[in-house]
């Protein structure tokens, strides 16, 4: 459409307008005139350009010419001038100047006929030379090569002869112009001064050239009509012309321009100008002969020169008339032609502008032609309809800007009418079709096409869209809705062109699938996707939806794509044909099902296998075991080994439970590595392993296994930049003599296990009867522990703590007892390490730390209360909180209480500890260092930590009394306290020589039999006394 309106658009500017009508009439003819008038002012410009070039060209070729000929006559003259001199050298030569020794001699000598007769043969070789004539030293004539008698003749008033005889440093050869004594004519002559032996002046022999000679070679190498060639010598003065003209002869030409010229430069010379001889203007050319002083200049006429240029120029200027005219005539018959076609087509214009304006007022579109002004050249009714407008503001004549402000004023308009009339020309000048859309307020739109015309100006077309806008709208609503709705369906979908197999359209999933977005999958084929074996089955799957009868396709596959590699789908193909039947796209709906088949493979997995270490699980071990248990059933017999990692907590808890993971991952590796063909392995959870080792056929190859199972756990691990080491405990279980079921063999291989860690760890055990009741035992331990903390089976005692310097009980170190139904007091060597197995610790602790804070806070108040807190304990961070509360439940002084702590806490996990033990510290309770002296590392914990108490293990105090005893380590612990402001106690004292010994070596107070056993709360209280400070013996 845009088109069509473009080509009426142009039609109809052929005829808007008288003034385009006048210019569509008188244009051509005009331009043709023009063109003609210019054409024919070109070719006489041309011509008289090249008539002046030709003219100069011709003068320079002539002069040229007349250059190569001075340079011509220049070189033969030199030459002749030379020939001469060596016909004068010989002559010289053969009269033996040398031996003449007086003018005398030399007139005798060269005055007779033998000389006259050596003068003629000379002469007879050389045809140019006039004669020679020799002159004696008073310038008489004594011989000469023409004529005997001689003439009279005296050459003493000669310039030349002078020169000789008063300059005798004058050059030799001399040459000058003069009238001949002998002939009476004008000639040139070349004078050698002769010199005897003693360098005398005796005379001249003179050489006579012949003019004639000069004229005659003159004239075979002249240039033609008005060509004059002249010899001048060094003053200006001619010596031979051709034409001959004897009256120039002799006379001075040196003021002449080229004559000037040549004697201040030299060289070659040209000229132009009038001539000073016959006043013509004439082309000269001059040349200074080498050897001599002469100079040849030769001359044309410029009338001569010019006389074939004048020719030429005639036949130019005829050919240049000649053209003219023709041009003239042709243009004449073109114009006649023009203004004839013109007048037919004025009509054919006025017939298409009656059809154009019955087109245009039909158009549904409303159409305006602007010239490049903005100004309407015509437009059609449906435009002033459209907008309501008056039909006589919008004609031809009217102004974009006032058509606008008309619309504006109707309501059909609401912008900036000056900045849209400066937009729309500018975007027309530029030569761009420009489509705008303009919606008023009623809702209707309307879109305005403006289409750039190649003479100027431009063509807008204005088509009402509402009703298509609506449904472009409403199109559009409707693909967003269904795109979203595709877009967020979670299967991957794309339709495709059945001829070509280029996408049409991909949903986001597809895009995310193939590493692509849904725009740029759009026009790609499956083989610019996927690799080619995946294009090639998607290919043949299309090809089996198109052949089938249904139009529908179902497969499941292995799908490989660029960006998420392997998948397994199910892919569903739906055919769309058109009207006639044909294939027209192929809808795909693909599911990845890949995560949900990994999901249920993961399932299954996890179900049997550990996550951690991938090996097998309790769950799948139990069946493994089965299964060999069946074997055993055979004659078969298999070893059950559980595995637990020792230390492997204290590694968790201090370097973090990735390091731990890394450890069992590591150790599972390893033990995975001792197995053979047929052993089984699994990882029952936390650092427990369990191995089962089949086809054995003693206990001897079971030790061997255990052998490499030990030689491999034991090498360093490197876990996360840590370097570890650790070990195992190892119960060993044999099938079927220790165990014919599942759960009795487990459970002998675990009561062994826990038999080796009984043993101190890092070793094995075979499962053995007795194992089994002492398992029992503990498990009733346990039970019992329990049901005593339930029904307040304990109880606290408390030792008292003897100050060595008063005498005086100082404080109290509370002791937890258990007072069992059945066995009576139990050690708490017994209960206590079940209690830290099972955990009971913690209420243990706290029921004794609130006990004894509530018994102290009766004490008087210099009596202070001790309370030993388990390893356990300590690693709870809670610790510190649960100390606060009992002291401010009980009420009592926090300096009061007093903490005991064994090195073996800080040994497991300094770091964790230490910090615990700087919150306690904070709370202001007393910290004190149980057993001291028994770790491998005390010292470096005083330095460490600033402890208020120090006590002196028993194992020191024993012997201190005796000579082989321990009072120097004694002595060493009291002096490092002293130094730190620590006190120090003695345990285990229960002789005066131990209390005297300790006294003596500084130690601040002891705890022992020797003062008193541990006593209940109620008769403890009695030694706080006046007695108490009495040396008593202990009281059982």
């Amino acid at each position: 459409m845009r088109q069509v309106f473009a080509k009426v658009a142009a039609g109809m500017s052929l005829a808007a307008g008288n003034g385009w009508e006048a210019l569509a009439r008188r244009g051509p003819v005009l331009w043709l005139t023009l063109c003609g008038a210019f054409l024919v002012a070109g070719i006489f410009i041309v011509t008289a350009m090249a008539v002046g070039e030709f003219r100069e060209r011709t003068l320079a070729n002539r002069e040229r010419e007349l250059e190569n000929t001075v340079k011509l006559i220049a070189r033969h003259s030199d030459q002749q001038f030379e020939d001469s001199d060596v016909v004068a050298a010989d002559l010289i030569g053969q009269m033996n100047l040398p031996e003449i020794t007086s003018p005398a001699m030399f007139r005798e000598r060269l005055s007779g006929p033998a000389a006259n007769q050596m003068l003629r043969s000379k002469m007879s070789s050389v045809s140019y030379l006039g004669d020679i004539a020799i002159y004696d030293a008073e310038g008489e004539l004594i011989n000469w090569s023409r004529a005997q008698p001689l003439p009279k003749i005296n050459v003493s008033s000669r310039a030349y002869f002078k020169t000789f005889k008063l300059n005798p440093q004058s050059e030799p050869v001399l040459l000058e112009s003069v009238r001949s004594f002998i002939i009476n004519k004008w000639t040139t002559i070349v004078a050698r001064r002769l010199n005897g032996a003693d360098g005398a002046f005796l005379g001249a022999m003179v050489r006579r050239i012949n003019p004639d000679s000069y004229q005659h070679y003159f004239a075979s190498v002249a240039l033609g009509e008005g060509t004059a060639i002249s010899l001048f010598d060094r003053e200006g003065k001619m010596l031979a012309r051709h034409p001959h003209r004897e009256e120039l002869i002799g006379r001075n030409f040196r003021d002449a321009p080229l004559m000037q010229k040549v004697l201040a430069q030299g060289g070659h010379q040209s000229h132009r100008g009038n001539s000073p001889i016959d006043g013509e203007e004439r082309l000269g050319s001059a040349a200074s002969l080498k050897h001599f002083p002469l100079v040849i200049i030769a001359t044309n006429t410029t009338a001569a020169a010019l006389a074939d240029w004048r020719q030429q120029t005639g036949f130019l200027v005829a050919t240049a008339a000649l053209s003219a005219a023709t041009i003239a005539l042709i243009l004449y018959l073109i114009i006649r032609q023009i203004n004839r076609q013109n007048r037919e087509a004025q009509q054919r214009i006025e017939a298409e502008r009656l059809r154009l304006d019955t087109a245009l007022n039909n158009m549904s579109q409303g159409l305006i032609l602007y010239d490049a002004g903005g100004t309407i050249v015509t437009c059609n009714r449906r435009y002033a309809d459209m907008f309501g407008l008056s039909h006589d503001v919008i004609k031809p004549g009217c102004h974009i800007r006032e058509a606008m402000y008309h619309r504006k004023e109707r309501g059909a308009f609401d912008g900036d009418v000056e900045a849209f009339c400066a937009d729309v020309m500018r975007v027309v000048a530029e030569g761009t079709v420009s489509t705008r859309t303009h919606q008023l307020a009623n809702g209707r739109a309307f879109q305005v096409i403006n289409t750039p015309l190649a003479q100027g100006g431009w063509v807008a077309t204005i088509e009402d869209i509402t009703e298509q806008r609506n449904l472009e709208q409403e199109r559009d609503r409707n693909y967003t809705f269904l795109r979203e709705i595709i877009d967020h369906i979670p299967s991957r979908i794309t339709v495709k062109d059945a001829r070509t197999r280029r996408y049409l359209l991909a949903n986001q999933v597809a895009g995310q699938q193939l590493g692509e977005t849904s725009k740029t999958i759009v026009g790609k084929t499956a083989f610019d996707l996927y690799p080619a074996e995946t294009a090639g089955i998607i290919t043949r799957d299309d090809d089996k939806l198109l052949q089938s009868p249904d139009g529908l396709f179902l497969d499941e596959h292995v799908w490989t794509t660029p960006s998420i590699g392997r998948r397994y789908i199910t892919s569903t193909r739906i055919g769309i044909r058109d009207r006639s039947g044909e294939p027209r796209y192929i809808i795909n709906v693909v599911e990845d099902v890949t995560e949900r088949r990994r999901d249920h493979e993961k399932i299954a997995h996890m179900a049997h296998y550990d996550a951690l270490t991938d090996l097998p699980n309790r769950a799948l071990f139990r069946e493994q075991i089965e299964c060999e248990l069946e074997k055993v059933a055979e004659g078969g017999q298999f070893a059950l080994l559980y595995i637990d990692v020792d230390e492997f907590k204290g590694i968790n808890d201090s370097l973090g439970h990735h390091v731990g993971d890394e450890l069992l991952k590591a150790i599972g590796g390893r033990l995975r590595g001792c197995l053979k063909q047929g052993d089984l392995i699994a990882r029952l959870g936390g650092d427990e392993f369990a191995v089962i080792q089949t086809d054995i056929g003693s206990s001897a190859d079971v030790l061997s296994f255990v052998k490499r199972i030990y030689q491999a756990i034991r090498q360093p691990y490197h876990c996360l930049g840590h370097q570890l080491s650790t070990d195992a405990s190892i119960g060993i279980a044999l099938a079927p003599q220790d165990g014919a079921d599942l759960d009795q063999l487990v459970k002998n291989a675990d009561l062994a296990m826990y038999g080796a860690k009984a043993e101190g760890r890092r070793t094995h055990r075979f499962f053995e009867p007795a194992m089994d009741a002492s398992a029992k035992a503990r498990l009733s331990m346990e039970q019992d522990l329990r049901q005593a903390l339930v029904n307040g089976g304990f109880e606290i005692h408390y030792q008292p703590l003897v100050d060595l310097r008063t005498n005086e009980v100082s404080g109290c170190e509370a002791l937890l007892r258990w007072r069992h139904p059945e066995r009576g007091m139990v050690s708490p060597a017994e209960f206590i390490p079940v209690a830290e197995d099972t955990g009971l610790i913690n209420e243990l602790g706290d029921w004794v730390l609130r006990m004894a804070c509530n018994e102290a806070a009766t004490w008087p108040a210099h009596v202070r209360v001790a309370v030993n807190v388990s390893p356990v304990q300590l690693k709870c961070d809670t610790l510190a909180l649960r100390i606060a509360g009992a002291l401010a439940a009980s009420g009592l002084d926090p300096r009061r209480l007093e903490l005991e702590i064994t090195e073996a806490v800080l040994i497991r996990d300094d770091e964790a500890a230490l910090s615990i033990l700087h919150q306690l510290r904070s709370i202001g309770v007393r910290i004190a260092l149980d057993d001291f002296g028994t770790g491998y590392s005390s010292l470096s914990y005083l330095k460490r930590f600033p402890f208020d108490k120090i006590k002196i293990d028993r194992c020191f105090v024993a012997d201190i009394a005796e000579a082989s005893g321990s009072p120097v380590i004694v002595q060493a612990v009291v002096n490092i306290a002293a130094a730190s402001n620590m006190t120090t106690v003695a345990e285990g004292v229960e002789t005066e020589a131990q209390r005297e010994m300790l006294r003596t070596l500084g130690c601040t107070q002891m705890q022992g039999y020797l003062f008193s056993a541990p006593k209940p709360a109620s008769e403890v209280r009695k030694l706080f006394g006046p007695s108490d400070g009495l040396p008593v013996a202990a009281v059982a």
